[in-house]
């Protein structure tokens, strides 16, 4: 036994580093966004906002909806409670809140808010197509997601017939 005491040691060291490794990448707070514009969902996962990109970029229809879910992780040993607050900006500038909702989620579970973005909304409200801002804040975490509406094609007509 005492021959191999250094070799026990050394392997319940390397595995206390892995431990500590896989632990500490797998607990904390992480956020997905799911923007949906037409026929097509983006996902918008942890990894992007864990590199640094303070920003995304959507595209969508003038005329149509985008719909957002955001999905929050709670991978902590406790409890998480968290106010979302999501509202919509115009060159910087606020134009209208989208969705002010508490969560509360119990400890390696999760959570699901929805809101929608209808451009009609915007249309009434003065706008046209453009890129905006939708803000999403949560614990003094800020995400932005940069929706840029543009007007459908329109189709070329017909040649006329000789």
């Amino acid at each position: 036994m005492r021959r191999h005491l250094f070799l026990y040691l050394a392997l319940a060291c390397f595995l206390a580093l892995i431990a500590i490794f896989i632990i500490d990448g797998y607990l904390g707070i992480y956020d997905t966004v799911y923007v949906t514009a037409g026929e097509y969902e983006q996902t918008i996962g942890p990894d992007v906002w864990l590199r640094g990109d303070t920003a995304w970029s959507s595209g969508s229809s003038w005329g149509g909806k985008t719909f957002f879910r955001h999905e929050v992780d709670n991978r902590q040993l406790s409890s998480y409670s968290a106010t979302i607050r999501v509202s919509v900006e115009k060159e910087n500038e606020k134009i209208f809140d989208l969705l002010n909702e508490d969560i509360v989620i119990d400890a390696f579970h999760k959570a699901t808010v929805k809101w929608t973005l209808d451009s009609k909304e915007l249309e009434s409200r003065g706008f046209d197509a453009g890129q905006y801002t939708v803000k999403v804040e949560r614990d003094g975490v800020e995400r932005k997601i940069l929706v840029d509406y543009s007007y459908p094609p329109v189709p070329p007509k017909p040649a006329p017939r000789p």
